[in-house]
């Protein structure tokens, strides 16, 4: 019964080709599988999973189609080198074997690389003759030649026919083939397959000629073992199905499945499962009398397997056994000679998918994945999924929330086991589940079944995912197995986000409450409320629990929420809009979508952690591109990213939809009351999927350029603080005079430079909402201003897409016709559309612009936005800027004096005072806006201190003008009158006579002393190598005597007869930094 075989299906192999021509990958199922004879059934299916022969785009085989030399001489190419990618075939297209193949040939590298090792030969001519179809002798010849025949040309010559017949019947390449077949005739696919099949058989070992003997022995092992490791085993397929199991034989797993024989491949060595054709399949439970009907016996034994997983025990098929049943609803069972097959269909719904990632060459990085919510009785609440991801280096075509039919490997036989999720993993798709929506008119009890819209359905095995429960007349989506079972029902997803646009009672009988809903989207709807939540008057979460589903009600005025204790669930609506005003852009609502149509607008509930479906803040900043909103405090209440979905209210009735906070408008910070979505369970841990603002104050318009004119003012604000440190200021911003906020700072350089221009740095507003002096938010709050100077203009600007222009030197002769030329950068300007701004300092204002520059004020040209033709936006005229880079050095008195070389005012000389050996320098530039450059990178305005040490010889300093035309570096010499450490001596004389110097001693004793020997008297004289050392001498009859006499003295005469004939005369020596020095003379005998 094991040679009845069907091909069921191929697992993903080997990347092979679609066609012999176009190359491929995956796994191929024949889809006319049924056409191919069945004795080379097999042959076709293994050579397929190779990736030896391919198949058509239609996955179809065409057995009966004839196939052309260079068809067949790409398949030989693959058997003999296992490139079954032709990764390698184009090596080999330039040589020059036959004179019909050209290298541009796709067929070029197959056979000359079968040429080249002698597996093709080509015609008398050379030719090659690719597009002739091949003759099964042909075939033959080559394939023999791949295995090691016709090394002695006996395939050659008037009778290479019969010789290649011959070798061929003798290997058993011919065993399938009748006599019928015509081996001169053009071979047909499926004999080709044939040919091949049987030439890489592991029954088939390659050989090689042993010229001595005249004879080809045998090498011990079959091409097909040789190139692609090949080997076959009659086992089980992954679910216990017999099958003849073509595989690669050192490979490690077998689709992740050990195997009870200890043979095992994985994915990509398994070439083929060619699986038995049950003997009887079966899709519900039947009675195991019927199944020995069935199969026409009366008593046999079967081993069974449960998903792939082999059961304990036996089952007997019993002709007498009336009552006892196999199978179940919806699981297949398929009864084979001496084994019972069961596999269970499964609901599973696509929680991720990921795609496949490339590398920059093209090939796979990493795999793509399909994570399954897999809904199997697996010991724990049947409505909980199980997770199962599968990877693939080819695209996965489902989505998340697709819900899928399975089957999978499970851990255990039992029919509740869960699936395999470790070596064992195996899924199969077998298609989308159907569904069709509909309510349980019948609730049926422990007969697994369902009566929906009056049909009754019979429950799958593994009906699991049960939402629907014993609720009735309630719409649910029902999952439907291949075999019309009931598999798992879902609550229909009912729920939606919107804005409450309006609210309008309409009369009638009865009346009801109507609303128009902006989606998130943007779409807009009219709806009838069933019920809405609501109050609005609670600071922080907005909702009131007693308001949770609040009824609609007419109002004729008065509305709103109401009602009195306990029942405070009224909602008032009148049916005039004018008093309707309450419920205009109410709130973001959860949109429930009852059965009937109406709909229940949430926000709380209290089953919920918190109550919250909706969540609420005032005085909320949310910045365009940021990730988070923040309170006041800038702690943060949610987070969104690009694809929350926001609606803006306009204030005028109208509403904006944004995707992502990177196009919205620039809010004032903590002036933004907002709506958003809570994550399921109630936290905001997750990222918001919606979000309504109600209201925000905008961010002032900002600008590039502030230039500070005479009537700038300023006066203090605060906040509820006391802090007085903001002001308000009148300036003119990109040619047009407005109001700024802004700190001490920036009011002082302005108010200090009135007349000149400068770039500007707009920033959020630091002064709170609600503040005791708040200011108007729409005035923009300017952080940082920064001078238009020579250096700091052009394109290099900060000035975006503005660019500005310092006109440094500039006279009326740079005036033309509505036109102004820079003779320092060659460029011109058309001021026909500029706005000009004219500062005048004087008691008069200027008449133009030619005025303003004979009198020596100052230009700055900002071009227009996006302009490449120099067209002027703005020309400002004011104060000159400052052309000054002189530098005045000083430093402290105490320290040391400053002399400037009177030839050259940038050489500067410091020299300190002796008692210091560090000081301070304090540049200052002679303009109040220079600029300093100095210690390499640190700038000041005006005036710096720094820091100088005995160690430092020299300091530069540069000083750049305020105009940013010039600079100047000064070299600064530091001298340094460092203090003397020398306290030698640099002689010593007794009565005129030098003497021996002593050892000097830092500390007083007597260590190094000189003996001078008793005498009645003597004078000595000492004096030190610096003439700036304190010397002091003193004598007596001990050393600590000797100490107490010292004086400042360099002579001293010695008559006592004590000191002299056993005395002390001890030296002092002080240099000039205090560094002490003792010498000693002892006036007694030698010891």
């Amino acid at each position: 019964m094991r040679n009845l075989k069907k091909v069921l299906s191929l697992v993903l192999c080997v990347a092979m080709l679609l066609s012999v021509m176009v190359m491929g990958t995956g796994a191929v199922t024949l889809t006319d599988s049924e056409d191919i004879s069945p004795q080379y059934r097999e042959a076709a299916e293994v050579l397929t999973g190779m990736g030896i022969i391919n198949g058509y785009e239609d996955d179809s085989f065409k057995p009966q189609q004839s196939i052309t030399r260079a068809e067949v001489a790409a398949m030989i190419y693959r058997v003999a080198t296992g490139d079954v990618e032709d990764e390698k075939a184009d090596i080999n297209a330039g040589a020059k074997i036959f004179t019909d193949v050209d290298a541009d040939d796709w067929y070029a590298g197959y056979v000359n690389y079968c040429g080249d090792a002698e597996y093709i030969k080509g015609f008398e001519d050379d030719s090659f003759r690719a597009d002739e179809n091949v003759t099964g002798y042909q075939v033959l010849a080559m394939i023999l030649r791949a295995v090691g025949y016709d090394k002695n040309n006996e395939f050659t010559g008037t009778s290479w026919t019969i010789n290649v017949a011959s070798t061929a019947m003798q290997e058993g390449l011919l065993k399938n083939v009748d006599g019928s077949v015509d081996l001169s005739a053009p071979a047909t696919r499926e004999l080709v397959a044939e040919f091949i099949f049987r030439a890489i058989h592991p029954d088939v070992e390659t050989v090689h000629y042993v010229p001595a003997a005249g004879i080809y022995r045998d090498e011990g092992s079959s091409l097909g073992e040789q190139v692609f490791d090949l080997a076959v085993v009659n086992d089980n397929d992954v679910w216990g199905r017999p099958a003849t199991i073509w595989y690669a034989e050192s490979s490690t797993y077998w689709n992740g499945a050990v195997k009870n024989d200890g043979y095992q491949s994985d994915k990509d060595d398994l070439y083929v499962t060619i699986e038995e054709e049950a003997l009887a399949t079966y899709t519900t439970a039947v009675k195991i009398c019927d199944v020995a009907d069935d199969l026409g016996i009366a008593e046999e034994t079967f081993t069974t397997y449960t998903n792939g997983e082999v059961n304990d025990g036996t089952v007997k098929i019993d002709a007498d056994a009336t009552t006892d049943t196999i199978g179940a609803q919806g699981r297949l069972t398929e009864v084979y000679e001496d084994t019972i097959v069961y596999i269970d269909t499964f609901l599973a719904e696509v929680t991720g998918v990921t795609e496949v990632k490339y590398d920059a060459d093209g090939h796979v990085a990493k795999d793509a994945s399909l994570t399954l919510g897999v809904y199997a009785n697996n010991g724990k609440n049947h409505n909980d999924a199980q997770s199962v991801t599968l990877t693939d280096d080819t695209n996965y075509t489902y989505a998340e929330g697709d819900m899928l039919l399975v089957n999978a490997v499970t851990d255990g036989a039992d029919w509740h086991d869960a699936i395999a999720t470790d070596g064992d993993k195996h899924v199969e798709f077998v298609g989308a589940a159907e569904s069709f929506v509909g309510a349980q008119t019948y609730i049926q009890w422990n007969d697994n079944q369902h009566t929906v819209d009056g049909d009754v359905y019979n429950d799958a095995l593994h009906f699991h995912l049960d939402a629907a429960g014993l609720n009735g007349d309630i719409n649910y989506n029902w999952y439907l197995d291949q075999y019309d079972n009931l598999i798992g029902v879902t609550a229909i997803d009912r729920t939606n986000y919107a804005v409450l646009k309006d609210l309008t009672w309409i009369t009638g009988t009865p009346g009801y409450a109507q609303a128009t809903l902006v989606y998130m989207d943007g779409s807009e709807e009219t709806v009838t409320v069933n019920a809405i939540d609501g109050d609005g008057t609670n600071p922080t979460t907005y909702w009131d629990a007693s308001y949770d589903d609040s009824t609609p009600t007419m109002a004729a005025s008065g509305v709103g929420f109401a009602g009195t204790a306990p029942n405070n669930d009224v909602a008032r609506v009148s049916h005039d809009t004018a008093f309707n005003g309450l419920y205009d852009g109410f709130a973001l609502y959860q949109v429930y979508t009852n059965d009937d149509g109406t709909v229940n607008l949430n926000g709380f509930d209290g089953n919920l952690n918190n109550g919250l479906i909706i969540d609420y803040a005032t005085e909320a900043t949310l910045d365009i591109s940021a990730s988070e909103i923040l309170d006041k405090d800038g702690d943060v209440l949610a987070h969104v990213d690009a694809a929350t979905q926001i609606v803006v209210n306009n204030g005028d009735g109208t509403y904006s939809t944004y995707t992502g906070t990177e196009a919205l408008a620039d809010f004032a910070g903590d002036s933004v009351e907002v709506f958003w979505s809570v994550a399921a369970d109630g936290m905001n841990g997750a990222f918001t999927q919606n979000v309504y603002i109600k209201s925000y104050v905008a961010q002032a318009d900002t600008g590039d350029h502030l230039f500070a004119t005479e009537s700038t003012y300023g006066h203090i604000v605060g906040d509820v603080e006391g802090n007085t440190n903001y002001y308000v200021m009148n300036v003119v911003v990109d040619g047009v005079e407005r109001n700024i906020v802004t700190n001490e700072t920036v009011r002082n350089t302005l108010l200090a430079n009135i007349g000149k221009l400068f770039e500007v740095t707009f920033d959020e507003m630091p002064i709170e909402v609600g503040s005791a002096l708040e200011p108007n938010y729409d005035y923009g709050y300017v952080e940082l201003v920064t001078l238009v100077n020579e250096a700091k203009d052009g394109s290099d600007s900060s000035c975006d897409s503005h660019a500005c222009n310092y006109l440094a030197d500039i006279d009326v002769n740079d005036l033309g016709t509505n036109a102004i030329y820079d003779s320092m950068t060659d460029t011109s300007y058309n001021l026909t559309n500029a706005t000009q701004i004219i500062y005048s300092d004087k008691a008069y204002e200027y008449a133009d612009l030619e005025e303003a520059i004979v009198d020596g004020c100052g230009v700055w040209v900002v071009k227009a936005d996006d302009s490449t033709s120099n067209n002027a936006s703005a020309i400002y005229v004011g104060t000159k800027l400052d052309e000054s880079v002189a530098l005045t050095v000083r430093a402290d008195a105490e320290d040391g004096t400053i002399a400037v070389d009177p030839d050259d005012p940038t050489k500067i000389t410091f020299n300190s005072v002796k008692d210091v050996d560090e000081a301070t320098l304090t540049y200052t530039a002679d303009d109040a806006n220079s600029v300093i450059v100095y210690g390499g990178d640190k700038t000041a305005l005006h005036t710096v201190p720094v820091n100088v040490a005995a160690k430092d010889s020299q300091r530069t300093v540069t000083v750049w003008n305020e105009a940013g035309t010039d600079s100047e570096t000064y070299t600064i010499t530091l001298v340094w009158n460092v203090k003397s450490n020398d306290a030698t001596l640099s002689s010593v004389k007794v009565d005129g006579t030098d003497v021996t110097i002593p050892a000097g001693t830092s500390t007083l004793n007597d260590d190094g002393r000189v003996f001078l020997g008793p005498t009645d008297s003597f004078t000595m004289v000492v004096t030190a190598k610096d003439s700036a050392a304190t010397v002091k001498i003193g004598s007596g009859d001990t050393l600590d005597n000797a100490a107490k006499n010292l004086e400042v003295r360099n002579e001293v005469t010695v008559t006592d007869s004590t000191a002299r004939n056993g005395g002390f005369v001890l030296i002092e020596v002080t240099a000039e930094n205090g560094d002490v020095m003792y010498y000693v003379y002892d006036t007694s005998v030698e010891q």
